[in-house]
């Protein structure tokens, strides 16, 4: 009986000086005292704690969080009541001192939050067992829970196009704006078809450029022009375009300074925001032309008239004529076919008669000067 009568007494102690857990509450029973002395714990619910929390900041994600504090109060056994709080622990650290914690998942709020904490003390044993003895007037406690605001898209950038695949990439800054602290900026890309005309960004709508995507040289035949001056062919051809947006366009292209009679290579580049596009096309250049040298103007024509009786002249010319190959021949003294009439037997005071001087129709006139009693002639050209 004796060995029975001890067991008692240790568990007795142990449920005296452990922490009793509950949903949503914690007790702390308080360790038994060595003096005896007048407590005036045979009152019931008198009001005179006082909780004190600690502040707290949440960081951002965070999926749970601690609520620590103090309750100074007179009692026999802490009960801290937290709705919506779990694992709620009470630690005495002094003869009125109680220090609490409480963990709160928070992953499913946001923004500014209050907590209620209440406290009081309860009769651990007697007849008034588990009725309250002291408490404390029940505290709010706001915690803010950070959370985004706002994701936007800034600094947008097109930066390449991959011709071969006919895509574009976008750079941009998505940036994170949160309802307290400095926004989170995080560089990312994304790659865009060329077809679309518009793409949009975390609700930012940005408009998709257009580039070259290929071009090539038309199978149409060539024009062909001859530069006598040079001695060498222009060559007009047309190239097909097609853009991005699988648009296809032709451009008209003239070479020039091609040789006759050989096979030239040329070259072709586009460009755009994006790059260069180089190519080479290859063809054959027809031989020169047969160009027929004729003439194209007189120069320095000078005439003289020679009688041939009183009533007629025969004129002869000294002129140089100018070819279409540039080339000149000068004639001396050419006597011109035919006779033009003396106006000074005619009672005239001039003649005029068409001849060809050097492949060329002038009219060529006469004309007597009384006074100096001598004549003089001259030629328009005939269009």
């Amino acid at each position: 009986m004796m060995l029975k009568v001890y067991s008692k007494k240790v568990i007795s102690t142990v449920v005296a000086s452990s922490l009793v857990f509950g949903l949503g509450n914690a007790v702390m029973a308080a360790a038994p005292k060595v003096e005896t002395k007048q407590t005036g714990r045979t009152e019931q619910n008198v009001q005179t704690g006082v909780i004190s929390f600690d502040e707290i900041t949440v960081p951002r994600f965070a999926k749970e969080i601690q609520l620590t504090g103090t309750v100074l109060i007179d009692g026999p056994q802490l009960v801290v009541t937290i709705p919506g709080a779990k694992n709620i622990t009470v630690t005495k650290v002094g003869d009125t001192q109680w220090k609490y914690e409480a963990t709160v998942d928070v992953s499913a709020l946001k923004g500014d939050k209050e907590f209620a904490i209440s406290a009081y003390t309860i009769y651990a044993n007697g007849k008034n067992a588990g009725s309250i003895h002291t408490s404390a007037p029940t505290v709010s406690q706001k915690v803010h829970i950070p959370y985004v605001t706002s994701t936007v898209a800034e600094d947008t950038e097109w930066t390449s196009y991959n011709r071969s695949v006919n895509e574009f990439t976008l750079s941009y800054n998505e940036v994170q704006n949160w309802s307290v602290g400095d926004p989170v900026i995080t560089a990312k890309t994304l790659a865009v078809n060329g077809v679309e005309s518009e793409v949009t960004v975390l609700g930012k709508a940005i408009e998709v450029p257009t580039a070259i995507q290929d071009f090539k040289f038309s199978q149409e035949a060539l024009t062909w022009e001859f530069d006598t001056n040079t001695k060498t062919y222009s060559a007009t051809f047309n190239i097909l375009v097609t853009d991005s947006k699988d648009r296809t366009t032709t451009e008209s292209v003239t070479k020039t300074g091609l040789q006759p009679g050989q096979t030239n290579t040329v070259s072709h580049a586009l460009s755009d925001g994006f790059g260069t596009i180089p190519k080479t096309h290859e063809f054959a250049v027809p031989a020169a032309p047969a160009v027929e040298v004729v003439p194209v103007e007189l120069s320095n024509l000078k005439l003289t008239l020679q009688a041939q009786n009183s009533n007629q002249f025969k004129i002869s010319a000294t002129y140089t004529i100018v070819y279409s190959d540039h080339s000149t021949k000068t004639e001396n003294d050419k006597v011109l076919e035919g006779n033009i009439a003396n106006p000074g037997t005619q009672n005239q005071n001039s003649s005029s008669k068409d001849y060809q001087i050097g492949g060329f129709v002038y009219n060529v006139t006469v004309t007597y000067n009384s006074a100096k009693k001598d004549y003089e002639a001259t030629a328009v050209l005939k269009k």
